[in-house]
């Protein structure tokens, strides 16, 4: 090794780095000029030797010393950076001068002075620095045969690694056409107009418990190529592309292909659990993939070499805390989560890795087959039918849903409210969604089911002693107008005083109002001879432009059959 500045701090830093170099933990990148550098053999680990000479200025020590602090990219290993040489004030005050505020990955700082003294600057021990260092007066430094084979040695090493680290990033072709899927879906689901997006959704697939109870299973993975807007989309694609190459890559575009959709149906499932809400995104595949990359440093199989299922665990963990944070927000679907979570990590220790071949001895052109030892028919059908799944669901979603429809005028069907003698004009798909329903005494008529229909009707009709004479109806309507007033919705915001409207000819009340939830509710009162009408319309805001005024216009169809 050549000569750094200064004999004696050179001596040292030639007998620290064979001592470390001894204990077998460790192999030699490079050694030159008064620098080497060491990396753990099994273990993600990086030590950095710097020599100064032992009378060098604090100034001079940083100057040194900065640049290969600032050459530290993040991902990379936890690193310790040993400076040898420099008196004791001087080394120790350019060592936390240079130490970071804010570290890419974890960094030691620690001098072994012109005494020979090794002191801890800063940042977390080295246990191997401290017994090579106890035991340096010992040990003598490499020759150069020595020197050069273990130079060798490592760079080897770092070339196998790098050449795995490309086989593990040359693969996206599945994680690619999900991407594209989800990006293409999210234009759709914008493309029918205005107030249009949130219904599309719905009838493109969204999951519900309810509607998969109800027979709509393609709901399950549909649902996963879905997203509520472009910042969902943005995130999600961002994730699955962090993951996603990488496990395509480890376990082959079949496996991966299983993983996903597995991983998807298994967080629908978890999401069903909750009946009162729907759901998209493709979070819950997602977090399979993000916990299939645990359950692989947990359990490697053999499939990656030690220094690197050591650095996967000592990583893996970051994403799902923070991720697992993220989930408790309000409008997060917890379940999907965890349910995806779930499944993935299960593959991924039990079945999904057996008979693949370990990354190292595959070879060096990415093929179908690199990961599998031989080919598997029954392997291939099964990816074959989970691609067929994912794609009929969203196609069948497509066709049940039809939400092109949505641009459109509503078509309204004349409809009799059971046996009340009132009739109403309504839309189809209200009418398709009834329900009777009595509460207190009093018998509701559902038309429509909210978020499944872009509005819902319920009705009651009340018989009065007599048909109301016209002297009278004014009186009886303004009694009501301050009823709608006076007693609004729980939690709901006014959207206006109730008031005297003329619905189809004939006088009436009406008052609109906002729940908590964002639905808007309008409440219209008409008095149809010896019967009172109570007619609410709930609606979401984000409803088709088309739809406009469809609550009076049904109100002003109200009359016999």
């Amino acid at each position: 090794m050549e000569r750094g500045p200064g004999d004696e701090a050179a001596d040292r830093h030639d007998r620290l780095l064979a001592a470390l170099y001894g204990r077998g933990e460790l192999v030699l990148l490079r050694s030159d000029a008064g620098l080497s550098e060491l990396a753990g053999r099994a273990a993600p680990l990086r030590v950095v030797l710097v020599t100064v000479a032992d009378d060098a200025s604090a100034e001079q020590i940083r100057a040194r010393i900065e640049p290969l602090v600032k050459a530290v990219r993040a991902g990379g290993p936890p690193t310790h950076f040993v400076l040898v040489g420099g008196g004791a004030a001087a080394g120790r005050a350019a060592l936390s001068g240079a130490a970071p505020f804010v570290q890419l990955v974890r960094m030691g700082f620690h001098h072994v002075d012109a005494a020979g003294a090794l002191a801890r600057v800063k940042g977390p021990a080295l246990p191997a620095l401290d017994e090579a260092s106890a035991r340096l007066a010992g040990v003598g430094p490499l020759g150069p045969e020595a020197l050069a084979g273990a130079i060798e040695e490592g760079r080897a090493l770092a070339q196998q690694e790098r050449a795995i680290v490309d086989r593990l990033t040359g693969s996206r072709r599945v994680t690619a056409v999900i991407v594209v899927a989800c990006a293409a879906l999210l234009a759709v689901s914008y493309a029918f107009g205005p107030g249009t997006h949130e219904m599309a959704l719905w009838r493109m697939g969204a999951n519900s418990g309810e509607a998969v109870r109800r027979g709509e299973v393609y709901r399950l993975l549909a649902s996963a190529f879905l997203h509520a807007d472009a910042v969902h989309l943005f995130v999600n694609m961002l994730a699955l592309w962090s993951f996603g190459p990488m496990l395509e890559a480890l376990f082959g575009p079949r496996r991966y292909l299983l993983l996903y959709g597995a991983s998807a149906l298994g967080g629908s499932l978890a999401s069903n659990l909750l009946d009162d809400r729907w759901s998209v995104g493709a979070s819950g595949a997602i977090w399979g993939l993000m916990a299939a990359g645990i359950g692989v440093a947990l359990r490697p199989h053999g499939l990656l070499p030690p220094a690197m299922i050591a650095q996967m665990r000592s990583r893996a963990w970051w994403p799902l805390a923070i991720n697992l944070v993220y989930s408790f927000q309000p409008g997060v679907d917890l379940l999907a989560h965890l349910g995806g979570g779930v499944v993935g990590f299960a593959l991924v220790v039990t079945v999904l890795p057996r008979g693949l071949t370990p990354v190292e001895q595959r070879a060096r052109r990415e093929r179908l087959t690199d990961a599998e030892p031989t080919p598997r028919p029954l392997l291939s059908a099964a990816a074959a039918l989970v691609a067929a799944a994912m794609a009929l669901s969203v196609v069948v979603a497509l066709a049940a849903g039809r939400p092109w429809e949505l641009a459109a005028p509503p078509a309204l069907t004349r409809t009799a409210v059971g046996d009340t003698g009132v009739a109403l004009d309504l839309p189809q798909a209200a009418v398709d969604a009834a329900a009777v329903e009595d509460l207190e005494g009093v018998r509701f008529y559902t038309y429509g089911r909210l978020p499944e229909t872009t509005i819902m009707f319920q009705l009651a009709v009340f018989p009065l002693d007599g048909e109301v004479p016209p002297d009278q109806l004014d009186g009886l309507l303004e009694q009501e107008r301050r009823t709608l007033d006076e007693r609004r919705p729980a939690g709901a915001v006014a959207k206006g005083p109730a008031t005297r409207v003329t619905l189809g000819g004939r006088p009436a009340v009406s008052v609109r109002n906002e729940l908590p939830n964002g639905v808007q509710v309008v409440s219209t009162i008409v008095v149809l001879g010896d019967k009172e009408v109570v007619l609410q319309a709930y609606s979401t805001k984000d409803r088709p432009a088309s739809w406009a005024g469809i609550e009076d216009k049904v109100a002003a169809s109200l009359g016999s059959p």
